[in-house]
């Protein structure tokens, strides 16, 4: 008698956010992974699958044949594909914030008769770039090319890249919102990214799962081919376990795919 076949998948997932035109681009580019994306870890992935509508015919003959079904069929249904994560690289965290996500890297450098624009009084103003060189000292000047007075007139956070003009100050008194300062400062190197959050409801991936059944040792690939994610829930950054989001959404069939997704399982023969 052939042993009950249970199973234990375990396996390493990896995403690519898939542009319009079919393009991949690694959620956690690495050199050295066979695939140039590192797996990002996971907790579950599902599938759930809601049956399209049934079409059916009936008959109109006389007697115990009328109104019996003498054909019937499902129309194709759709595949919803939920996977839970226990980290958050930035383009998942662009997902958490329904936003789009940009990188970028800025070498250091200095800003001579820049202008920047007063958006507000008494509030932060956002510089064009952060981490701010405390030396030389950071200048600011009106359009008639009056110095502003720090701690007096405004305020700087070097590691934000933030002024804030103080309408109390001799000189912020005389200063309006619409009014354009001119600055002076050095900066240090920064890599970062900016999230346009709320901007992007969902967003295509393409994913991969290179698993293995702990029990039998066969091996299995995976592949979801377009599948269109959003958060599914609310999301507490302040909770004290680290942040897991559950991405859910539709699996598409994209053109030159089989299916919305495609499952294999191999053993070496030996």
């Amino acid at each position: 008698m052939a042993a009950p076949k249970v199973r234990q998948f375990a396996g390493d997932f990896r995403m690519w956010r898939k542009a319009v035109d079919g393009s991949l681009t690694p959620v956690i580019p690495e050199a050295l992974d066979p695939e140039r994306n590192q797996p990002i870890e996971t907790n579950a992935v599902s599938f759930a699958y809601e049956a399209g509508d049934e079409t059916t015919i009936n008959s109109k003959r006389r007697g115990a044949l009328y109104n019996q079904p003498i054909f019937t069929d499902a129309l194709p249904g759709t595949t919803s594909v939920s996977i839970t994560l226990l980290e958050v690289p930035t383009p998942i965290l662009a997902r958490v914030l329904y936003g789009s996500a940009a990188d970028a890297a800025i070498s250091t450098g200095t800003v001579t008769d820049g202008s920047v624009t007063v958006e507000r009084l008494n509030g932060p103003i956002q510089l064009a770039h952060r981490y701010i060189k405390s030396s030389p000292t950071p200048t600011i000047e009106t359009a008639g090319a009056v110095a502003l007075v720090a701690g007096t007139d405004y305020t700087i956070d070097l590691r934000k890249g933030t002024i804030v003009i103080l309408s109390a100050g001799a000189v912020g008194a005389t200063i309006n919102v619409g009014d354009v300062l001119t600055v002076n400062y050095g900066y240090e190197t920064v890599t970062g990214t900016t999230i346009l959050g709320g901007a992007v409801p969902t967003e295509s991936f393409f994913i991969t799962g290179d698993m293995e059944d702990r029990v039998s040792g066969e091996q299995g690939y995976l592949q979801i081919y377009e599948v269109k994610l959003q958060v599914d829930g609310e999301i507490d950054w302040l909770a004290t376990e680290p942040l897991s989001p559950v991405l859910t959404g539709k699996a598409l069939v994209p053109n030159g795919a089989p299916a919305p997704y495609k499952f294999s399982v191999y053993k070496q023969v030996v």
